[in-house]
């Protein structure tokens, strides 16, 4: 879309009020779209949800799902005897590879992260993060509260702002909003 600047002809109330008719009409026309497109699609999905359903998806679904169990328990029995740690069929292949290592609690040790940090924190603490952060949520409370020493506070660099910002909201923009949020969810 190209960049487009403002003429500056709007010189009156009576001009800005005219303005906001002609954005809440574009707005109106826009939500229609946009909730007629979110409908359709909800549609769509639906259809194809419930002939998924009568077609026996479900059921196909949780017997792929005991398939898969039943293939893996036999493989982990009879891996041995490969020769590779797979197996290719004229349907496909299947077999064992190696994850990526991750880091996993051992449960009798620690029940939570929390436990592991606290002991990787006394026995080993070069493997725990330290990242300092600024705490904007303490510094804003503090403001709030008329207990912020702003000197102090511009002296590091940092100064709590609040400056106006132009914003406009038609009638229409409920109903382009509600479109929007039902386009998301579809």
């Amino acid at each position: 879309m190209a960049r487009l600047k403002p003429k500056n002809t709007i010189t009156s109330r009576a001009q800005a009020e005219a303005a906001m008719s002609k954005l809440n009409e574009i707005d109106r026309h826009l939500a229609t779209w946009d909730l007629d497109e979110a409908n359709a699609i909800a549609e769509v999905r639906q259809e194809h949800s419930d002939m998924q359903r009568k077609g026996g998806r479900p059921g196909l679904e949780a017997e792929k799902a005991l398939l898969i169990k039943e293939v893996e328990a036999w493989a982990g029995e009879d891996v041995g005897t490969w020769e590779k740690r797979s197996i290719e069929t004229p349907f496909g292949s299947f077999g064992f590879r190696v994850s990526q290592p991750t880091v996993a609690l051992i449960k009798k040790i620690a029940v939570k992260f929390d436990v592991a940090l606290n002991s990787l924190q006394m026995l080993m603490p070069q493997y725990v993060r330290d990242v300092p952060q600024i705490d904007k949520e303490a510094i804003l409370a503090d403001d709030r509260a008329e207990v912020l020493n702003a000197v102090e506070l511009a002296k590091c660099g940092l100064r709590v702002a609040q400056d106006d910002e132009f914003w406009v909201e038609t009638n229409a923009s409920k109903d382009l909003d509600a479109a929007a949020k039902k386009l998301r969810a579809a």
